[in-house]
């Protein structure tokens, strides 16, 4: 009953010669596969394609920046107040004495006021004036803002500085009516309405 289950002897004794070959065929066509995939997985991962190498080129995008300089930037300044004039080009020095007169600006005293209803005219006409060393006893508005050009009175015992403040004036403005009618009654021996 022991030889029952006992195989075939010719299964025993000679091993399956088909059966061999066909794992070693296996185990390489495995082990290739392998092979293969892991060269796949390193072209793709280290070495970079062609899409790749463009899409990674940086540019860099240029930013403005302003260096400081020692040169001041100009500024625009409005200059609807400012007439256009056919005087001498060049102011005198801040002398107060006219040297063509002989004439000291600084003895004579000015009322500046705004004709034209533009902010600051008074106030520019006054720092002008002061320049040439005239002294400035006030600023302000004139009865109307309808003035034309520049307006200039003096008292008639200051009739000698009508030229002159004419002179002065021209610089930086048109100027249009002057008289020496100003009222005795003024505190400033001179006054002057800036126009439009």
């Amino acid at each position: 009953m022991d030889n029952q289950f006992q195989p075939p002897l010719a299964q025993a004794n000679y091993p399956n010669q088909g059966s061999g070959k066909s794992k070693k065929f296996l185990f390489i066509v495995i082990f290739l596969l392998l092979l293969l995939g892991v060269g796949y997985l390193v072209v793709q991962y280290f070495l970079p394609s062609k899409n790749e190498t463009k899409s990674l080129t940086i540019t860099p995008t240029p930013t403005e920046y302003q260096f400081p300089t020692d040169t001041p930037t100009p500024q625009a300044t409005p200059t609807a107040s400012l007439k256009p004039t056919t005087g001498p080009t060049t102011k005198p020095t801040t002398n107060p004495v006219d040297q063509a007169s002989g004439l000291d600006r600084s003895t004579l005293s000015v009322e500046v006021q705004n004709g034209s209803g533009e902010a600051g005219v008074a106030a520019k006409a006054s720092d002008i004036l002061k320049g040439f060393g005239y002294k400035v006893a006030s600023t302000g508005n004139a009865d109307n803002y309808d003035y034309q050009d520049v307006t200039i009175q003096v008292k008639s015992t200051k009739s000698k500085y009508l030229t002159l403040l004419k002179k002065d004036l021209g610089f930086s403005y048109t100027v249009g009516t002057t008289s020496a009618d100003l009222s005795s009654e003024s505190t400033a021996d001179a006054l002057i309405i800036i126009g439009k």
